[in-house]
């Protein structure tokens, strides 16, 4: 260890580092193992504390028994545009949900069905609105994208593709089936929540994809269309940023551009998904009018709502699996939420979160990656640890007196130190401190302690992270022991 390192020193080298014009952020999926991950909504609405037991049961039973069909199909190497189509159908045939059998009613007393799918490789998408005899709308959109020179089918027309394509059709009385009469409020107890259905997945290839399906909002104008089938509004995928479905009220989704705006900050301004969703859900869109979902190209999935519920759920390959029917701070990190979500209360009443200009949102991004890594670390897993290092030779990595130069001598000094799980132990991070270099550079100093069967050990280290295209990445590590064996 260099013990007698000082601050100056390590503030000197990254600035080096920052100022450095060969510096390339890389893509995620060369950063270590291949990975895949999973998100998926029901909607976003009201307080699923209102509802009785029967319908919180059913509603997470519904998002489990999907989320597993993701789960199952990615994990064997399944693509994320199956994963999707699957999920989503599923989710159409349960009728504790607003899609497909579930469908809320027009005014007419009918059900008209919306969906989209879109692929992140190429930008591929298809939709269809206004369907009123199709089992899966999913499906059809699917079809509309791969078998027409089109994007978005509407009405009879699409009812006509859909009977031409040979899909399964319903009698439109199907819709109709297992209703209950709806109670006079919508969070009434023993009313089931409703809400718009969707799923974003990234798959072993690094390909991203996105698909929402609802019946739309109860009692609207026979012809209504909303969010749902309109990409861009609330369905978008693109392999070099994110995946995103959005459930709630379908005309702010539209006006706003929601699911590309997420992927544009991403692209543009080189915000994470987690900052840019932020700011969408406490500054574009007023609170109580709905929730999103996506996943990142390199597999950090989000949850926000600004609703006092938002039944969703997520999965990935280093064995989360989760469902919520709602997210403490509507799934906003701690540093994001000053206080709980009241829809009741009116725009101007709620304090704006300014997630793009504080520093709050980095230091919070940054201790969500630090998290991971300790994460990472417990499972035995030194290739996911290493994805938030910066893959490049100008890495640089100091202890014991000695200094690796590059992402991949970094990962096998690891693995020589540690070879095995027993070696590794479980790690624990604290006392983090944080220091901006500058718009795109931190300086974060801390300790860390190894509790293991052999010998523990810690320290203290002191971490230069650097935004990149693709999010926060460490760009040098200095690391300090005591206690060593």
């Amino acid at each position: 260890m260099f013990r007698t390192l000082r601050l100056m020193m390590v503030v000197s080298m990254a600035s080096s580092l920052i100022g450095s014009p060969t510096a390339r952020p890389v893509h995620a999926e060369t950063a270590g193992a291949k990975r895949w991950a999973i998100v998926i909504h029901g909607g976003a609405g009201g307080d699923p504390s209102k509802w009785s037991d029967e319908k919180r049961n059913a509603r997470r039973d519904g998002l489990e028994a999907a989320l597993k069909i993701g789960r199952d199909l990615l994990a064997a190497g399944g693509s994320s545009l199956d994963a999707v189509e699957a999920v989503i159908r599923s989710l159409e045939d349960n009728a504790n949900f607003n899609a497909g059998r579930g469908a809320v009613l027009t005014q007419a007393g009918n059900a008209e069905l919306d969906a989209s799918i879109m692929d992140g490789r190429n930008r591929a998408c298809g939709a269809v609105a206004g369907v009123t005899t199709v089992k899966n709308p999913i499906s059809t959109a699917r079809l509309v994208m791969t078998d027409t020179k089109h994007v978005l089918l509407a009405g009879r027309g699409a009812d006509a593709f859909a009977a031409a394509q040979k899909v399964p059709l319903v009698d439109p009385k199907y819709f109709l089936s297992h209703r209950r009469p709806t109670p006079p409020r919508s969070d009434a107890p023993g009313h089931p929540h409703l809400g718009t259905v969707g799923c974003v997945a990234l798959d072993f290839e690094g390909n991203l994809a996105a698909g929402t399906s609802t019946g739309g909002t109860a009692k609207k104008l026979p012809g209504r269309v909303g969010d749902s089938p309109i990409v861009g509004a609330g369905t978008f995928a693109d392999n070099a940023s994110c995946a995103v479905s959005g459930t709630g009220v379908g005309e702010e989704y539209i006006r706003n551009a929601v699911a590309y705006d997420i992927a544009a900050q991403m692209l543009y301004a080189g915000r994470s998904l987690e900052t840019a969703v932020t700011e969408i859900m406490t500054e574009r869109l007023q609170p109580g009018i709905g929730g999103l979902i996506g996943v990142s190209h390199d597999g950090q999935i989000v949850m926000q709502h600004n609703t006092p519920g938002m039944s969703c759920a997520a999965a990935d390959s280093g064995g989360r699996f989760e469902t919520h029917l709602a997210r403490d701070n509507g799934g906003r990190v701690p540093a994001d939420a000053a206080k709980p979500i009241d829809a009741a209360k009116p725009i101007d009443a709620v304090k704006p979160i300014d997630a793009v200009k504080s520093s709050d949102v980095d230091e919070a991004e940054i201790r969500r990656l630090i998290d991971r890594q300790a994460d990472a670390w417990n499972a035995g897993d030194l290739d996911r640890f290493m994805d938030v290092y910066w893959n490049d030779e100008a890495l640089t990595f100091s202890s014991g007196g000695n200094v690796t130069r590059g992402w991949a001598a970094t990962l096998q000094r690891y693995k020589r130190r540690y070879p095995d799980k027993a070696t590794m132990g479980n790690v624990a991070f604290s006392d983090l401190e944080f220091q901006r270099l500058g718009d795109d550079a931190f300086q974060v100093l801390g300790v860390w302690q190894l509790t293991r069967d052999a010998t523990p050990i810690g320290g203290r280290f002191t971490l230069v992270f650097r935004r990149f295209d693709e999010g926060w990445r460490i760009v040098h590590d200095h690391t300090s022991v005591r206690d060593a064996p």
